[in-house]
């Protein structure tokens, strides 16, 4: 977890050589005192300045958040005052509770003010006594388990206008990182702040880098004999409007990252000494590797190892202290079957290593994915680990903490994770995870529909196969559910659209793990899919499902920041509908084209030997599209949202049931009486 996400979320303090009150709760704890010796407290105006943005704001205003960290050796103090004001009585709530998250393990948290402005003046509103401590494992739905807990503090009697500060200090970080951290800050939020303020400290040899994201203020440096100090401020930040649907490698707020200067070489040779080499395995292990050995080549004994550590060793991590960043050793980890990204990875390089393969661990970032290459170098800036493996000159990069995964290892696309750190000695800077061709993924559906003898029902019947990430997908999907759970989920889905059905067969899945193809094949009897339109029009409602993916609009559609698409692939759906005698479709051919910098789109309408048949054809180019196109390709994907949905129209002139025919003479007869009502 990063320090910027401690800094915004974390209640707590250290403050060296001030006089302190320890509170227990429990296992944990926390204190409460004065600041600590380094910093300097900022001001808070007395009023909001009429020129400001959100002078006039009517939800919630940052009068200022002030992050100040002391990195010197011995220190590793990080002080944070938040000033804040509801303006609605809906964000009362949200102001009157302030929540922490910290790490016990290696942090101390020290309390300074919770204080309330009324009217100019300030009121203590510091209560000790009900500060709560509780771990809330936030991730334990995600099968982690951090040791983190979270300190809650109320404050009572606040109203509307009222101007609450609270400031703590934080006190250590990972034993694990040996000071390898960096210090972040946002400059603007999705609410008005009037003054945003970051100092960081650092010891007198020590050379400060920092990058910044969209127009952060510049740094200022200052060299004294005690540290440099980096001071970078803001005032005045309008809100930042959350476009949403960006892709990883894009934020759109203000960011500061300050670190010590390093270079990637650092982090790698900071955490080579966590996968040292393991020369030997439980027995089990040592008879697999003996198995795997007879394989006809090494991408057979690739794919063996990583299906047993995917599919053998469930994900679930403990990273307790150093466990965030310290792998077990494999042994123990196959012993358990179970572990988290490290572990997984540790087990199968080992494996890898002992059969003969290069392979080793590489850190990534999914939250930020290629945008990590232009961080400041540190090990604290990455969350996840994957595995690099050279095979037959070929780059291969490995996730054993994907369940489910099919194909071949050279079919692994972790392109999405933009760049990588291999643990390798020499290695000296980031390496580029490229992308698979975009055909090896897609879906590809077809669905025909056979109109009945009695006019009225229709036979359904659905192929659909998908490939490459597509497959991943749906296997993962699978793999949880009931037949007879699955069997009703797909058949709600078709009564939701044609009415009551009768189940035929299917679904039936059909899976080529090794081709990494999953087929899908479903059978209905639609009791009344086609709706009546007069005397003898007959209409069916259909939809190209498998470029829904591709069709999907963010909330903001008029926007200049890059926005995320879909997996790159090819996605077809076809739909088709065998005639009976005398019914005619209303409609004529038809060809569709729309396109843009990220894919094209084809639909196509062709009549035929007693056959209708509508082609969906959807072709995926880049996973994401910048700024300046963002908009013209909104635009073409809702008009493509339009064209996957229709109404088939057809004109029945078969035989007609007694039924039908008195119907038609009813309505000829309504329309000459109200033709000769109208003549008079």
């Amino acid at each position: 977890m990063r320090i910027f996400i401690l800094a915004l979320l974390a209640l707590c303090a250290g403050s060296a050589g001030a006089a302190t009150t320890s509170y227990q709760r429990g296992d944990f704890s926390f204190s409460v005192g004065s600041e600590p010796g380094f910093a300097v407290r900022q001001p808070v105006a007395e009023e909001w300045e009429a020129r400001a943005p959100g002078a006039n704001d009517t939800r919630w205003r940052y009068w200022l958040y002030d992050m100040q960290a002391d990195r010197r050796a011995g220190q590793d103090l990080l002080y944070v005052e938040h000033v804040f004001e509801p303006r609605a009585e809906s964000m009362i709530g949200e102001a009157g509770r302030f929540q922490v998250q910290f790490n016990p393990a290696f942090q101390k948290l020290t309390l300074h003010r919770a204080e309330l402005r009324r009217e100019g003046v300030w009121h203590d509103r510091l209560v000790p006594e009900k500060v709560s401590l509780a771990r809330r494992e936030s991730g334990f739905e995600n099968d982690l388990a951090d040791g983190v807990v979270t300190a809650l503090i109320v404050l009572d009697d606040v109203r509307v206008n009222d101007v609450l500060r609270i400031s703590y200090t934080i006190a250590g970080s990972n034993p694990v990182l040996q000071g390898d951290v960096s210090d972040w800050t946002r400059f603007a939020w999705g609410n008005p702040a009037l003054d945003v303020h970051l100092r960081v400290l650092m010891d007198p040899s020590d050379t400060p880098r920092i990058y910044r994201e969209n127009a952060t203020p510049e740094p200022r440096i200052t060299r004294g004999p005690d540290a440099v100090e980096v001071v970078m401020a803001a005032h005045g930040s309008g809100p930042i409007v959350d476009e949403e649907h960006y892709p990883s490698w894009y934020r759109p707020y203000p960011l500061a990252q300050v670190a010590a200067n390093r270079s990637w070489a650092d982090v790698v040779a900071w955490a080579l000494p966590l996968y040292p080499p393991v020369d030997t395995l439980p027995e089990e292990l040592e008879a697999k590797l003996h198995e795997w050995s007879r394989l006809p080549d090494e991408q057979t004994r690739v794919q063996a190892a990583l299906r047993t550590v995917q599919d053998q060793v469930r994900y679930f991590g403990v990273e307790m202290g150093e466990n965030s960043h310290r792998p077990t050793a494999p042994a123990e980890t196959w012993r358990r079957r179970y572990g988290d990204c490290k572990d997984k990875v540790y087990l199968l390089v080992t494996l890898l290593r002992r059969l003969g393969v290069r392979a080793v661990p590489a850190l990534v970032d999914t939250d930020r994915g290629r945008a990590t290459a232009g961080f400041v170098p540190s090990a604290s800036v990455f969350n996840h680990v994957i595995a690099r493996v050279l095979l037959d000159g070929r780059t291969l990069w490995l996730d054993p903490t994907i369940t489910h995964q099919g194909g071949r290892p050279e079919t692994s696309d972790l392109s999405a994770y933009g760049v990588a750190l291999p643990i390798q000695q020499g290695v000296v800077r980031m390496q580029a995870i490229d992308a698979l061709p975009a055909t090896s993924n897609g879906i590809a559906s077809k669905e025909t529909y056979a109109p009945q003898a009695d006019g009225k029902s229709a036979r359904l019947e659905i192929e659909t196969v998908y490939r490459g990430t597509a497959a991943d997908r749906q296997r993962r999907a699978f793999a949880g559910e009931r037949i007879e759970d699955l069997q009703r989920r797909y058949a709600d889905y078709y009564r939701k659209r044609h009415g009551d059905l009768e189940i035929v067969g299917g679904p039936r899945i059909s899976d080529d793990r090794d081709r990494n193809i999953v087929t899908v094949t479903e059978q209905y009897l639609l009791h009344a899919p086609f709706e009546a339109e007069g005397v003898a029009i007959k209409a069916l409602d259909v939809h190209a499902d498998a470029l829904q993916a591709g069709a999907v609009l963010p909330r903001s559609i008029s926007r200049t920041s890059p926005v995320d698409y879909t997996h790159p692939g090819d996605y077809r759906h076809e739909i088709e509908v065998a005639l009976p005698d005398r019914w005619k479709p209303t409609f004529a051919e038809e060809h569709i084209s729309r396109g843009s910098t990220a894919f094209d789109y084809r639909r196509d309408v062709a009549v035929a030997g007693g056959r209708v048949s509508m082609v969906h054809a959807l072709a995926v180019r880049q996973p994401d599209v910048a700024g300046d196109q963002a908009s013209p390709h909104l635009g073409e994907v809702r008009r493509m949202q339009d064209d996957l949905s229709a109404r088939l129209r057809f004109h029945a002139t078969g035989p007609i049931s007694s039924g039908e025919r008195e119907t038609r003479l009813k309505n000829l007869l309504r329309e000459v009486i109200q033709d000769g009502s109208d003549a008079k």
